[in-house]
């Protein structure tokens, strides 16, 4: 396998990680800590600096915790959200090495999901069955809400789930859908756990672990709730060649039948707003499983074998807009037809059976 190269790779750190240097942290606490007319945004490089000191254990653990709430109080900007990205994908993360093209990255909060189903799975293994291949990538126990994650759900489904980033490349290769998790192939973002959990409160660190983009791939669906962050993501993803945002279910990108969900491009004359209705999805379906990843691969289970559950149809809905995104078919109902084909053909079905032995 050749390795996955970065199409677009950000500024180079220049800087070396001191053990410990609590004085050089400090001025990004005060950047963005002072009071509403005197604090600012940091700029990419600033952003990537701090959090590169995070990660490599320069700042103290008050000063994490100091950094990460003055942030949270003010709120990211894009060059922010770009510059931490920059530092886990240059420094703290080993890539998944492969040479599928194009791949699609789908990142969904780390923190899963508390109401509805985790349908995501089986939307991969649908759209890998239709020929999309398909990067996951996620951890467990994540706050604030330690919801039901994509790799508890595969777990229960039988698919290998603690992979090496080289095993996780191995499995595109084969299946064209792969799974990993951030203790394997960023470990000192993993390392932040029980930090993150004292706050309480989500930080941007839940928006940038859906940013890095492990296998570098060419094309990237993120899944974000908050409108008002919308402009701010859409200038910061790192698809190598087009990048989607998904306003689905819980933050996730599932497309629930009979709701219309926002869809918005790179740029700002690239949006969707999709209206399931019209897609013959009147019907308003809402999968609200018991809060247990053994009761969510269930469902996961039932779609992917094209039995008529309530979750058949977002996996169908929610496939078939993502393979029309990237033009993999000429409009949505069509991509919805390859869904439904996908999985009434056992095409789907056939990918799991193969991943979980």
């Amino acid at each position: 396998m050749s390795p996955a190269t970065l199409l677009h790779p950000p500024p180079t750190v220049d800087s070396v990680v001191p053990e410990r240097d609590p004085a050089g942290f400090i001025p990004h606490v005060q950047a963005l800590g002072r009071g509403a007319t005197l604090r600012r945004d940091l700029t990419r490089a600033e952003a990537c600096d701090a959090l590169d000191r995070i990660l490599g254990g320069s700042a103290t653990e008050a000063q994490t915790g100091a950094f990460l709430i003055a942030q949270r109080v003010k709120g990211e900007c894009a060059a922010e959200i770009s510059g931490f990205a920059d530092a886990v994908r240059q420094r703290w993360m080993e890539p998944v090495p492969h040479s599928v093209s194009p791949l699609l990255d789908l990142a969904v909060p780390y923190d899963g999901k508390e109401r509805t189903a985790q349908l995501v799975p089986a939307v991969a293994l649908t759209l890998a069955a239709c020929g999309l291949p398909v990067m996951l990538h996620g951890d467990e126990q994540v706050p604030t809400k330690a919801g039901v994650t994509v790799g508890a759900v595969l777990d229960q489904l039988g698919v290998a789930i603690d992979l090496s980033p080289a095993e996780a490349g191995l499995r595109l290769e084969v299946d064209g859908v792969a799974y990993c998790s951030a203790a394997r192939f960023m470990p000192a973002w993993h390392d932040l756990l029980p930090t993150r959990w004292e706050f309480g409160l989500r930080t941007v660190l839940n928006t940038i672990e859906k940013l890095v983009n492990p296998a570098n791939a060419d094309w990237q669906v993120t899944g974000f709730y908050h409108t008002k962050y919308i402009d701010h993501v859409r200038a910061a993803q790192t698809g190598g060649q087009a990048s989607w945002i998904v306003q689905g279910e819980e933050g996730s990108v599932e497309m629930r039948s009979g709701r219309k969900t926002r869809i918005y491009g790179q740029s700002a004359d690239e949006s969707v707003v999709l209206d399931p209705a019209a897609l013959g999805f009147a019907e308003r379906v809402a999968v609200e499983p018991d809060p247990d990843p053994a009761a969510h691969a269930a469902l996961n289970e039932q779609a992917v074998n094209d039995e008529d559950c309530p979750g058949r149809d977002q996996v169908a809905l929610t496939t078939g807009v993502i393979l029309s995104l990237f033009g993999r078919t000429a409009d949505i109902p069509s991509g919805i037809e390859a869904a439904r084909s996908a999985l009434a053909n056992g095409r789907a079905s056939a990918l799991l059976e193969s991943m979980a032995n």
